[in-house]
């Protein structure tokens, strides 16, 4: 028995989608980030977002193989050793720090923490003139990504540029 569900690629929408043995839709998604290239005036390749989507309303119960089946996705992503990945936690439900929790563990229970390094970041952002709000993000790239040193310190400029002067 697959420790994962099937999903299929929707090619209109450019999304991965699986359904769960509660009849819960998932949408996983890998779109194209400019943030690096915008930050550093250069075009910087293949960096995505990842975007995991519950389509369906409804509560669904913990079930290992929602985080299975999105492994198996990235698992797949990070084939092209050239991929990076960023990750920012929804505040849907103020729920940003526990899917950031949730993100982390399943990294370090994963078997590709050996190929695979991962980043976290919880950047400051001001929304209001005393507000602000906290974006829970995470970093990944392969251990044999090339451009591995430009990437990192792209990232780390990522708070400042987000809080410059508009």
């Amino acid at each position: 028995m697959r420790s994962h569900y099937n999903y299929v690629f929707d090619e209109i929408t450019n999304t991965y989608n699986f359904a769960t043995k509660n009849e819960i839709l998932y949408r996983v998604a890998f779109i194209v980030d400019e943030t690096f290239s915008t930050i550093s005036g250069k075009e910087i390749p293949n960096v995505f977002q990842l975007i995991v989507e519950k389509s369906t309303d409804g509560i669904e119960r913990f079930d290992p193989k929602v985080s299975k089946t999105i492994e198996h996705l990235i698992e797949r992503f990070f084939q092209k050793t050239e991929n990076s990945l960023i990750y920012i936690c929804s505040d849907d439900n103020e729920k940003a720090e526990k899917r950031h929790q949730i993100f982390n563990r399943w990294y370090k229970k994963s078997k590709y923490k050996e190929a695979i390094i991962k980043i976290d970041n919880i950047i400051s952002v001001s929304i209001g003139k005393n507000e602000k709000q906290k974006l829970f993000t995470s970093f990944m790239f392969h251990k044999q990504n090339s451009n591995f040193e430009i990437l990192l310190e792209l990232y780390s400029q990522i708070e400042k540029v987000l809080n410059e002067e508009k």
